[in-house]
């Protein structure tokens, strides 16, 4: 009998068996299919032009597919590309000859900003799309709308190799323990937010998929030495990385201090020579122009000095930076949706948080059972046949092989969070999705402290994964679907009939009257008809009036707040329109609470009246609401 079977009781063995069977199914291919399956609800549910950046990133590749040049950088904001004009252009390049397969012609038509948008604040209502849609969903799949669903299901693809190298990282890093690469999987896979960056057009999305092959196959040197053909992939991913953002410059510099380290483990100087005269020959061929580039125009390495001269520089304190901004990237690195403006329901975060903490705990408890030597999981025939018998020689040395693993792992997350806080010292950069080219490190090593605490890999998993199917559905939807068209006023509406201009209102749907409080929430709904098509827009604005006619709140939008200018109804046809207003915290009493509300022609002006049935001509129309207590 083999020697590690001698030590396995009959209990220990089943197991072994049963880990035998799931071994033989290829479930690290799973994830990665689940993965783009879930990211294809991101990718129908959110709008070509609604993630972080995604309009400058556009405006990147749309310049280079036309011009068939990079852009320069310039302080002339009102450029499509922005900032991105400093940033690395690998994806870009890419992306722009998937543009230029389509006819994009029609793309000014299309691309229709919206000026009433709500940008980096989630904790106001309403007005979340930067762009307004003709056609929301099903999306249109046509001219250079088609053009970009077809560079962001590229881009959603990017994101599943990242899924899948996350999980090889962990078979790598901790050979037949199932649970922590499944966990490890999971907890990249279906996290919303890198599902909703990964369905957007962002050259995030390259520099993830590299950083995370980098991180794959670096452990893969640690564990096993320099290898030709691994070392020729390691250096044309640190090339390529580079070319794509400059945080895979991290990554590579991380690659770097692990191949020092295996040097100075083994003595391999043949192994080593190759992998640094590989990574200077491709970055010199693949890089160096770029470097180049930035020398002639902006007299720097990397045009990073430029793009703060050109959009803006701060100088924060590290401590102000964590007290203010710290919880802004806590919740953007799991679910922060559209112009960082869309959020999920608070007990998701505190679920995140609590996952975090426990793993965390856990990951400090396995260190202590690794380092005492208690950290060997049952052996796979895999595992066997790659490395012999489970002789206590061989146990010390898969133990160093984890405990290195994990501390390179260790710095990659420190140093790429080291990095983003420097940059965020700079300019406005504190955000989740940043940290994403780190995520391996980051999923496995929670992964570890969980695991090393026995809580199952399914406990986490499958509520993350419900959750991130449900997100599109409960976040990302409703705030850039149109109003929906109704067949008649429902019996709980009031019937109205007051009209502005080519507009009317049909209906409405307010509270009872009641005493309201400062903070509290009214809902309101409306039932707008179009009498006829007119070329003019009119802009929408809703009011908290009190007694004397003093402004408590109030904003301006489109129909379907902010989704649907009017010119696009269906003549004749009642839509719905759902509201909430707010009553601010510091609003003062009044006997008489009042919404108003006010049409004018956008953007300028005039102002619309409002004409009753009776042919009453009011400046605006007012439904009283109650009162609001002092």
């Amino acid at each position: 009998m083999l020697e590690w079977q001698s030590a396995l009781t009959k209990r220990e063995v089943i197991i072994l068996r049963q880990r035998i069977a799931l071994e033989r199914v290829p479930l690290q291919w799973l994830l990665p299919l689940v993965f783009f399956l879930d990211g294809l609800l991101y990718w129908y549910a959110a709008p070509n032009f609604e993630a972080s950046d995604t309009v400058q990133h556009v405006g990147m590749v749309k310049w280079i597919a036309e011009r068939g040049e990079l852009p320069l950088q310039s302080a002339d904001h009102e450029n499509l590309y922005g900032q991105e004009a400093s940033q690395p252009p690998l994806y870009y390049l890419l992306m722009a000859a998937v543009w230029s397969a389509f006819d994009a012609s029609d793309f000014e038509a299309r691309y229709l900003p919206s000026p009433f948008v709500v940008v980096g604040d989630p904790l106001l209502l309403g007005n979340k799309n930067l762009v307004i849609y003709k056609q929301v969903y099903p999306p249109d799949l046509s001219g250079s709308s088609l053009a970009l669903y077809a560079i962001r299901l590229l881009s959603l693809g990017m994101g599943a190799v990242t899924v899948g190298a996350v999980v090889q990282s962990a078979r790598a890093l901790a050979p037949g323990r199932l649970g922590v690469w499944l966990l490890a999987g999971a907890l990249t896979a279906f996290n919303p937010q890198f599902l909703f960056i990964s369905a957007s057009v962002s050259n995030d999305n390259l520099v993830n998929m590299l950083a995370a092959l980098l991180a794959w196959q670096m452990l893969l040197m640690l564990r096993d030495g320099f290898r030709t053909r691994r070392s020729l992939l390691l250096a044309l991913f640190i090339a390529l990385a580079a070319l794509t953002k400059l945080s895979g410059l991290v990554v590579g510099a991380i690659v770097g201090l692990a191949a020092l380290w295996v040097l100075y483990r083994g003595r391999d100087w043949r192994g080593f020579a190759i992998l640094c005269g590989a990574a200077v020959a491709f970055t010199l061929v693949i890089v160096g122009w770029w470097y180049i580039r930035n020398l002639q125009l902006y007299g720097e390495l990397l045009g990073t000095a430029t793009m703060l001269d050109n959009f803006g520089r701060r100088s924060i304190s590290p401590g102000r930076l964590f007290l203010e901004e710290f919880e802004g990237l806590r919740v953007s690195y799991w679910a922060v949706f559209g112009a960082f403006n869309i959020v999920a329901d608070e007990v998701f975060y505190r679920a995140m948080d609590g996952l975090t903490l426990i793993g965390a705990g856990g990951f400090v408890v396995f260190l202590a059972k690794t380092i005492g030597g208690d950290s060997s999981p049952t052996p796979t025939p895999s595992a066997i046949k790659r490395e012999g018998l489970f002789s206590p020689q061989r146990h010390r040395e898969r133990r160093g092989d984890l405990l290195e693993g994990i501390g390179f792992l260790v710095v990659m997350l420190a140093l790429g969070a080291g990095m983003l806080l420097w940059w965020s010292m700079q300019t406005w950069a504190s955000t989740g999705r940043l940290l994403f080219p780190y995520i391996t490190s980051a999923s496995l090593l929670l992964a570890l402290g969980l695991r090393a605490l026995r809580i199952p890999a399914w406990l986490a998993a499958l509520p993350l994964l419900a959750f991130s199917v449900a997100a599109p559905f409960l976040y990302i939807i409703p705030n850039y679907d149109h109003p929906s068209a109704v067949e008649g006023l429902p019996e709980s509406a009031t019937v109205a009939d007051a009209r502005w201009e080519d507009i009317s209102l049909t209906g409405y749907e307010l509270p009872g009257r009641r005493e309201w409080r400062a903070g509290e929430r009214i809902p309101v709904t409306f039932y707008w008809r179009s009498r006829a098509h007119s070329p003019l827009a009119y802009a929408l604005v809703l009011s908290l009036l009190d007694a004397e006619g003093g402004v408590i709140s109030s904003f301006e939008t489109w129909p379907g707040w902010g989704t649907m200018p009017h010119p696009w109804m269906e003549l004749g046809v009642d839509y719905r329109d759902d509201y909430v207003m707010e009553i601010p915290a510091e609003a003062a009493g009044t006997a008489d609470l009042q919404l108003e509300i006010r049409w004018y022609v956008f953007p300028e002006g005039p102002a619309l009246e409002a004409v009753l049935e009776t042919g009453e001509t009011l400046a605006s129309l007012r439904l009283g609401l109650g009162s609001l207590a002092n």
